[in-house]
């Protein structure tokens, strides 16, 4: 027993360099840490400079969900995009229009007339790109590593993606202190431009799995069809729901938990997000593959309760340390159960629904936090921090036991 998470990270980084064996792989890998490593920048800068403006739970929120919300309205789009053409050049253009929103946030910032309106717009302009990009996103494992390799390529996501996690706000955080938060915006541009320089190199590098084209259209009617038919996968994305409603949301509070429950400033906003990213991180490197389907959902159930529970402890205690040790605990299920709810969608879904069920999961991730982060915003403002955080971590514990029944229901054949 002592023996199994050395073995299961033996095992994961076997796979890693395997993958990054695969030369356009390891070059949108490059190409993403710097992007999303700005990305983090600009998400920390975006909550504080909202929250020096407001002061307020409430407009944090508003402006999360300003940013989130918006892909409810074009993932289904996005969608169709990625059936149709290939990822890396849905996302090349994707980074231009980002890189463009940054820019206007940077200008807005050192001209002086960045107000908390001005951000909400920006960030859902941002929001609704993202939500065209995500599908095509979600994909780009797919395209460019083989099926047996699809496990391990989307840790490396992960793994690069909460690598960012951390430098991100590390550095930010530095700016911030400085107060040039305007200079943040500017390298989150910078950032994502590499990544479409990166994207520009790999356009034509073929996928490496087959599309299977669909001729039905895509629209949410026919998304909802095609998963009263795979109930398994519809369980897997209802948990998606329930975290991004419920337990993702606080993150999105990390500004106000730095001010008002540890008053550690920007350095504490800083560090907070640090330690869930190298959470994330080690959740991604100690992941163990699932033997089968059913061990894959025992696996996605669990990490989910755990995510939950972490919350919990996270809202209750005042140590500030403390809460940064649970973060950890938070960051690893919060990876962990994501990855492991990806790759079963993506290797259990019919492939010729594959895009009109990663729009929908494009939705869940993106709008389930989006207005998550606004109720807890309002909650927060009305009763505090911490009843807000322990009244949605029970809840999402109490949601991810009712979908376990669901999910774990016996069937007649593994659907």
């Amino acid at each position: 027993m002592r023996a199994h998470p050395l073995e299961a990270v033996r095992a994961r980084i076997a796979d890693f360099k395997a993958v990054f064996a695969i030369p356009a792989f390891a070059t949108y890998q490059a190409g993403n840490v710097i992007m999303t490593t700005g990305f983090w920048m600009q998400r920390i800068a975006v909550g504080w400079v909202t929250w020096e403006l407001t002061g307020s739970e409430a407009w944090l929120g508003t402006v999360a969900f300003a940013e989130l919300f918006p892909s409810l309205l074009t993932a289904l789009w996005g969608g169709s995009l990625a059936d149709k053409h290939d990822a890396p050049k849905i996302m090349f253009w994707g980074q231009i229009a980002s890189a463009a929103v940054s820019v206007a946030l940077a200008l807005l910032y050192f001209t002086g007339t960045l107000m908390p309106w001005a951000m909400a717009g920006m960030m859902a302009v941002l929001g609704a790109v993202s939500g065209v990009l995500l599908p095509a996103r979600l994909s780009m494992a797919r395209h460019l590593a083989p099926p047996k390799l699809l496990s391990s390529a989307l840790a490396v996501n992960s793994t690069g993606f909460n690598l960012s996690r951390f430098l991100g706000p590390a550095l930010a955080a530095g700016l911030l202190v400085l107060g040039s938060a305007g200079l943040v915006f500017t390298v989150s541009a910078v950032g994502f431009l590499a990544l479409s320089i990166a994207l520009y190199r790999i356009r034509n590098v073929p996928s490496q799995t087959q599309r299977v084209p669909s001729s039905q259209p895509v629209n949410m009617v026919g998304v909802m069809r095609d998963l009263m038919h795979t109930p398994l996968i519809l369980g897997v994305l209802m948990l998606q729901l329930a975290q991004g409603l419920l337990i993702r949301p606080a993150s999105e509070l990390f500004p106000a938990y730095a001010e008002v429950a540890f008053g550690r400033g920007e350095v504490g906003l800083g560090l907070l997000n640090a330690a869930l990213g190298i959470g994330a991180i080690i959740g991604a490197l100690l992941m163990a593959k699932a033997q089968d389907g059913r061990a894959a959902l025992l696996q996605i159930l669990t990490t989910s309760a755990v995510f939950a529970l972490s919350l919990l402890v996270f809202a209750v205690t005042s140590i500030f340390w403390l809460a940064l040790a649970v973060l950890l605990l938070h960051g690893a299920t919060m990876s962990s159960s994501n990855i492991a709810a990806l790759a079963y969608v993506q290797l259990e879904a019919p492939q010729d629904r594959l895009g009109r069920i990663l729009s929908l999961y494009t939705i869940i991730f993106r709008v389930g936090p989006a207005l998550g982060a606004f109720l807890f915003g309002i909650t927060a403002e009305a009763n505090g921090l911490m009843t807000t955080g322990v009244g949605f971590a029970l809840a999402g514990l109490l949601a991810t036991g009712g979908l376990a029944l669901f999910i774990l229901k016996p069937r007649n054949q593994y659907q």
